[in-house]
């Protein structure tokens, strides 16, 4: 009877991507199960949905998505689900510039993104109000720690140039000081010709450009071969990067700074 009881109470929360993930078991804690319908090796652009992972988000108490165009089936999910948060959306309906729809890896954003999730947790799980509060100013001062902590991790490539595979890190390493000199494809691109190839090489040494930020989920020579090219060096990213949240993008920004450190 305690087993049913168990099964019974269980309280799921759907989620389209491991880091958005992270953040919600976060601020929902370790009662709620959080799932995520991707993996850390997909790619949310190009995903295709299985009828598995419909299945998945429709029967949650709750489903959770970035929204825009980042996941190209959210939608689907969300006309079939009623309690469906996007969240991309409720950031615009509050009159926020949203300049970029990797928002978990916005340190500008985050904050905000993280108050979203509460108040919709509250809204779904009324019982659990003061936890979900309790859990959000916690990860709200956890997360300025963060923010602090690897401003002055940066502090002396205050400038420093960096080329983007893709345009997941804008908004995470301009706050840190460092400046984007422009990315290599866009979504729904492919890869780069062979003209635009030559003109990159030839950027990257007269301007100076330090490092090329490439992405696991997005696997291409492109990077590798550039960086060859032209002297510099490049790295691997993970913008879907799991286990803790805050932890994950700490390992990014050192994996960013180990790679600035490679030309001396």
């Amino acid at each position: 009877m305690s087993l049913l009881f168990l099964l019974v109470s269980t309280r799921i929360i759907s989620v389209s991507i491991p880091p958005l993930a992270s953040m919600v078991s976060y601020l929902a804690g370790e009662q709620y199960k959080v799932v995520s319908i991707l993996n850390q090796t997909q790619n949310p652009h190009t995903y295709e949905i299985r009828p598995s992972d419909l299945k998945t988000a429709i029967t949650s108490d709750l489903h959770i998505e970035v929204g825009d165009h980042l996941e190209g089936w959210g939608k689907r999910i969300c006309e079939k689900r009623k309690n469906c948060l996007r969240i991309y959306d409720e950031l615009e309906s509050r009159n926020i510039k949203v300049s970029n729809p990797h928002i978990w890896l916005d340190l500008t954003l985050i904050p905000e993104c993280a108050r979203i999730i509460e108040k919709r947790l509250e809204k779904t799980f009324p019982q659990d109000s003061l936890l979900f509060r309790k859990n959000l100013n916690q990860f709200l001062l956890n997360f300025d720690s963060l923010k602090t902590e690897l401003k002055d991790l940066f502090k002396n490539y205050s400038g420093t140039k960096v080329l983007l595979y893709h345009p997941s890190w804008n908004n995470f390493v301009e706050p840190l000081g460092l400046k984007v000199a422009g990315a290599l494809v866009h979504h729904g691109e492919k890869e780069v010709s062979a003209g635009d190839f030559a003109k990159w090489v030839q950027r990257i040494k007269s301007e100076n450009i330090r490092l090329i930020i490439a992405e696991k989920n997005m696997p291409s020579q492109i990077c590798e071969n550039l960086a060859k090219e032209s002297g510099t060096c490049y790295v691997l990213l993970n913008p879907l990067f799991g286990g803790d949240f805050l932890d994950g993008l700490r390992e990014q920004a050192v994996f960013i700074k180990k790679g600035l450190e490679c030309r001396k």
